[in-house]
């Protein structure tokens, strides 16, 4: 104990003189002494953007409520249907950074911002919006496997503004890319400016640094990303947007996906540009006359880092500092501020006694973005999946709310119940019922799980975006009319959803005519299972639900099951797989 207390001490002596270790860049005494109230007035915001940049010698410490100190775009609007509201910001990045991954890290998530910009706004590059690969796409829901990129096209619109920013469901406004008005707050917008600090502690600068990176008095330029488009595009990638949602509403558009509106179209070339593969590089700043690594937000993809190269496990518990067993009886521990590394039950049982760490949520899904309840309720199925890795199961809530819920006076709608006894991972299939005449508009998503020893983890709309699932349901009661825009231009026949099913799956076609149209499942014989459509349908886009029975009304065994449609010349097969 006296080697571990000799060494603890030695330490917290560098820490308190401003010293960091040979390996270890310091950024001590750098911006670490703001604390800024300003009213922002402009009609999106009216309130003050509050934050503050502190030091203890060990951490650098912001505070805020994520209000930007500028002008911001309308919101909500029509692709962005949020409204910015005051967060809670508080965070700790080490003064001492180190480079640990010689090709980065990635990071985000619910548990993490990437970095935040010197006004405690959030950089959150990527998008929960994905597509599959029939071009069916989704701005929230986050199903298939080619993510749509925020910025450098206007395919999909996410409704950003001209600091290439938007408004998460919570009312967080975050940036996406080069936040420009940000840039003119802060001073010269043609000179290298600091905007923000990754996780990691290493400083962040937008678009300008020195054509040398090691001579200060070189030219300043616009940086440039290595990373370029593809030149062919990649196996299996959707050439045409067939159906989007996610946002207010759904529609069928029939355009071009160009290439780089995906994340998986771009690829990483050293020395193709200025900076690494996380956007970065290390050179001399005007705050770091000697030189630091450092992150650049680019006016070309990714825009901001996908990636961090520095040690970000061990933010918010101190830089460097010993482990928390080695700490003396009586001294403060982990987040308390002196000791290295996040509190644990295992690295810090006396001074946060973590215990049980809850149910987590391995699977969501939700059969619906935009809903119509004008004249007739609607039934929206789901799927949660979760597991505990401490205890049993014990029960679930889907919870829909708009405007705060009850107690904000807004409203909530409710699904819930138990998982089966005994289990530690369980699958729920379950409905919610919309009633008729809903209140109309953005509707977020809460899922809370509860196990046997009580513990709770409460998902909101924003933890539910950083895993990919869908976090919102839109209520639109508009009496929609038929008109030309409504009409599909081709014969099609889209997936079912959700594939794979149990016991519920929609089929989706459209007709660019008035037809007979016949839609069967057959099973692998080729035996006819069910006849779902069978007579004349006017033009325009349908959908039919098959709940896994036979033509006699009897449930069929799980198993690959073919749906065919068949109109005039047109005849198209896809396969389904029904779970029991």
């Amino acid at each position: 104990m006296k080697m571990s207390f000799t060494f603890f001490f030695a330490i917290l002596l560098n820490s308190i003189f401003g010293q960091c270790e040979d390996n270890e860049y310091s950024t001590i005494g750098v911006l670490d002494d703001i604390n800024e109230e300003i009213y922002n007035d402009d009609e999106s915001v009216n309130a003050y953007s509050i934050y503050s940049w502190t030091s203890d010698n060990i951490n650098r410490i912001l505070s805020g409520n994520g209000i930007p100190n500028h002008e911001v775009g309308t919101f909500p609007n029509p692709n962005n249907p949020n409204t910015i509201s005051e967060q809670n910001v508080n965070e700790t990045f080490t003064l001492c950074p180190i480079i640990v991954s010689e090709n980065g890290e990635p990071v985000g998530g619910p548990a993490r911002a990437i970095a935040y910009a010197i006004n405690s706004v959030k950089f959150d590059p990527a998008t929960a919006g994905r597509c599959n690969d029939e071009g069916e796409c989704s701005l929230a829901q986050g199903q298939g496997n080619w993510n749509i990129e925020a910025l450098g096209h206007e395919t999909f619109d996410f409704g950003d503004d001209m600091n290439h920013a938007h408004v998460q469901p919570t009312g967080e406004y975050h940036y996406h890319g080069i936040p420009e008005l940000l840039i003119d707050f802060l001073g010269d917008e043609q000179g290298m400016i600091l905007v923000g600090w990754a996780s990691d502690g290493f400083p962040v600068y937008a678009r300008y640094g020195y054509s040398d990176p090691n001579d200060s008095t070189s030219e300043l330029v616009s940086l440039q990303p290595s990373w370029k488009l593809k030149e062919t595009p990649d196996e299996g990638r959707p050439d045409t947007l067939t159906v989007l949602g996610g946002g207010p509403g759904q529609t069928y558009p029939n355009i071009p996906i160009p290439m780089g509106a995906f994340t998986q179209d771009f690829e990483y070339e050293e020395n193709h540009g200025d900076l690494d593969e996380c956007n970065g590089r290390i050179g001399v700043t005007p705050e770091f006359p000697d030189g630091i690594y450092y992150y650049m937000v680019t006016d070309g993809f990714p825009y901001f880092t996908r990636c961090l190269k520095g040690d970000f496990d061990n933010t918010g518990g101190g830089g460097g500092g010993p482990d928390c067993e080695d700490v003396p009886p009586g001294n403060p521990c982990c987040g308390d501020g002196i000791c290295g590394g996040p509190e644990t039950e295992e690295n810090c049982p006396g001074d946060c006694a973590a215990g049980n760490t809850g149910p987590s949520l391995i699977n969501f899904s939700i059969y619906a973005d935009t809903i119509n309840t004008a004249e007739e309720s609607v039934s929206i199925g789901y799927i949660i999946e979760a597991e505990d890795s401490d205890s049993y199961l014990s029960n679930f809530s889907l919870r829909l709310i708009i405007n705060g819920g009850p107690m904000n006076g807004g409203e909530m709608l409710e699904s819930s119940g138990d998982f089966d006894t005994g289990l530690m991972s369980s699958l729920i299939i379950g409905v919610i019922e919309i009633p008729t005449g809903t209140t109309e508009g953005h509707w977020n998503i809460r899922i809370v799980l509860e196990d046997d020893l009580g513990v709770i983890t409460n998902l909101g709309p924003n933890d539910l975006e950083n895993q990919n699932f869908q976090n919102y349901i839109y209520v639109n009661n508009a009496i929609l009319g038929s008109n030309y825009e409504n009409v599909p231009k081709q014969y099609l026949l889209h997936q079912n959803y959700p594939n794979p099913f149990n016991p519920i799956t929609t089929l989706k076609y459209a007709l660019p005519e008035a037809a007979f149209v016949k839609i069967t499942v057959f099973d692998m014989s080729g035996n006819t299972v069910k006849t779902l459509v069978n007579e004349r349908k006017s033009s325009g886009f349908k959908s039919i639900q098959w709940n896994a029975t036979n033509n006699q009304g009897q449930p069929v065994s799980g198993g690959v099951y073919f749906f065919t449609i068949q109109s005039g010349n047109f005849v198209e097969t896809k396969k389904m797989i029904l779970l029991k």
